[in-house]
């Protein structure tokens, strides 16, 4: 399977949350970020914070003791990340250990090493190979999967094809064209799948707890509910994108917009006003019309990141009013956000006002932090 090095839109979008996302963050003293056609970390050089790269090819053999984020067209991890690791590619090769969560979009991955956290996939082929382990949960959105490797915790998604070969110490909870069993196959819980093909067990498999299969259900979806559903999965896309390229800054702006201080709410109503305001008087000028239209780009993309973090703010919200925890932003608060937005966006007036007093705080979150990383 080939993947052209060129940039698709999906790249480039990537690419423009990235430098967003990094020019929002106060940059730790040493944090690394490389650039290029090419990035090459030789496996002698040490990075002591976090790692951001945005490249053509990436061959990482080093130790980054950090975080790494990264957007190519191929990955290849020889070295070892010690926490999270985010990898967007065309190809994705990891043969390093991962001392945290890993977080993979691609076409084509491959895990040959352990990872102490939970496991993420979205793209078309997963391979686990056996000398892997997974110490968490192993998610999957895939075409096809195959897991050799031992899996601490559950394995949860959806797969066409998916083969588990390997001990299982939690549940398998998934939904499939096919599932197969193989010898090595030893699942501590239970085993519960949608699908219209009965599993295929090897004679070495054991499933210790339950085996449950459940018919897929199709409802009946007209035009008007299909072309409903579309800015919802707009959405819910936006939103995962950014916290999967960067969980820790999506987390930063959320707890900014929803923090007790009026500054969120005060930067954000002056960018709303005085910004579009600016933008007129520059592009009207001779002088300053290149830096009118330059902050008239820089304005609509802060308002699309805005919109994108509107979800994340509602969940947030939420959780804080069933006082869970809102340290770390999770997929379930982005979930709960989602829907929230969806319910308000059909409500008259209050629902309006709740979506347009969201969005004013992510920007204002975002300007605030932004001010504050310039003045630092």
């Amino acid at each position: 399977m080939t993947y052209s090095p060129k940039l698709t839109l999906g790249y480039i979008i990537a690419i423009i949350l990235c430098v967003m996302i990094l020019g929002m963050q106060s940059a730790h003293a040493s944090s690394v970020i490389r650039t290029g056609d090419a990035v090459s970390v030789g496996g002698d050089q040490l990075i002591e914070g976090d790692f951001y790269s945005v490249t053509g090819k990436l061959n990482l053999s080093g130790t980054v003791q950090g975080d790494a984020v990264v957007v190519s067209s191929q990955v290849t991890v020889n070295g070892s990340v010690e926490e999270d690791a985010v990898l967007f590619g065309g190809t994705v090769d990891v043969y390093g250990t991962i001392g945290d969560d890993l977080r993979v979009v691609a076409g084509e991955t491959t895990i040959a090493e352990p990872v102490m956290g939970d496991l993420l996939v979205v793209g078309g082929v997963l391979t686990i190979l056996s000398s892997a382990s997974v110490a968490g949960d192993v998610i999957l959105a895939t075409g096809q999967a195959t897991i050799e490797g031992s899996v601490g915790g559950d394995i949860l998604g959806w797969s066409d094809n998916l083969r588990i070969d390997a001990p299982v110490a939690g549940d398998v909870s998934v939904t499939v064209n096919e599932l197969t069993l193989g010898d090595q196959a030893n699942i501590t819980g239970s085993v519960q799948y949608v699908s219209r093909e009965l599993l295929v067990q090897a004679q070495g498999a054991t499933v210790e707890g339950d085996l449950v299969r459940n018919d897929p259900v199709v409802p009946a979806v007209d035009a008007s509910m299909s072309a409903a559903l579309i800015p919802v999965l707009v959405i819910l896309f936006s939103v995962l994108a950014w916290y999967l390229i960067s969980r820790k800054s999506l987390t930063a702006v959320t707890n900014k917009a929803l923090s007790k201080s009026f500054r969120p709410a005060l930067f954000g109503f002056a960018s709303v006003i005085l910004v579009p305001f600016a933008i007129v008087v520059l592009t009207a000028s001779v002088i300053g019309t290149l830096v009118g239209v330059t902050l008239f780009f820089l304005y609509a993309l802060l308002l699309m990141l805005a919109f994108i973090a509107m979800p994340a703010v509602f969940g947030q919200a939420i959780m804080k009013l069933l006082k869970r925890s809102t340290k770390e932003l999770t997929l379930g608060a982005l979930v709960v956000g989602v829907f929230a937005v969806t319910v308000f966006a059909v409500v008259p007036i209050i629902g309006a006002l709740l979506l347009v007093g969201a969005v004013v705080l992510a920007v204002g979150a975002m300007a605030d932090m932004l001010v504050r990383s310039t003045l630092k």
